[in-house]
Parts: C-alpha cells; structure tokens; sequence
C-alpha cells in the first residue's frame, strides 16, 4: 500500500468519524428539548435552556459536517451527508425557534 493510498484512507475514515459525530449533535438537539414536554420533573431548568441547547447542538453538528467535507476526497458522498445534516439541523432551528420568544 502506498503512503498516498493510506492518507486517502486515513481521511476518509476521518470524515466518517466526523460525521459521525455531526449525527451525535444533531441527536442532543432532539434530547435537549425533551424537557420541554415536563418540566415538572427537571426543576433546574430555565425555560429557554432546552432551545439553547438545542441551538448550540445543531451548531455543533454543522462544524462537525463542514470539517467533514473538507477532510474527505470523495465530494459527492461527501457533500450528500454534509447536505442531510444541514437540513436536518435547519429543521430543529426553526422548529425550537418560537420557544425563545414564548410562542
């Protein structure tokens, strides 16, 4: 195996990493609105914790996925995954966006 062969391995094993970890943020922003649904049984919570949270989650994920893209050679796939986890992270914003203002 060449050393070329190897780094093209090694990055891409790399950016599935990465994008494994994108997929993690984007599951924490689901589980930091779960709260929400009870806040009852987590008295510490603020009311507009949960929606940080899930902001914060989602910011993560996209660096993650943009660290990504630019780790991997294979630009197709590459960019179809980045491009899923975006989307599904513009989702959780705009759905948890009306929680900062009591809507």
């Amino acid at each position: 195996m060449t050393a070329t062969r190897a780094a093209s391995i090694g990055r891409s094993i790399g950016a599935a990493a990465l994008y494994a970890v994108a997929a993690f943020w984007v599951l924490c922003s689901f589980v930091a609105t779960v709260e929400a649904d009870n806040p009852e049984a987590f008295p510490g919570i603020l009311d507009k914790d949960e929606a940080f949270g899930a902001f914060f989650s989602v910011s993560l994920a996209v660096l993650f996925a943009a660290a990504a893209v630019a780790l991997c050679r294979r630009p197709l796939v590459s960019k179809a995954a980045c491009t899923l986890i975006v989307l599904v992270c513009v989702y959780r914003a705009i759905s948890v966006y009306g929680q900062f203002y009591g809507t």
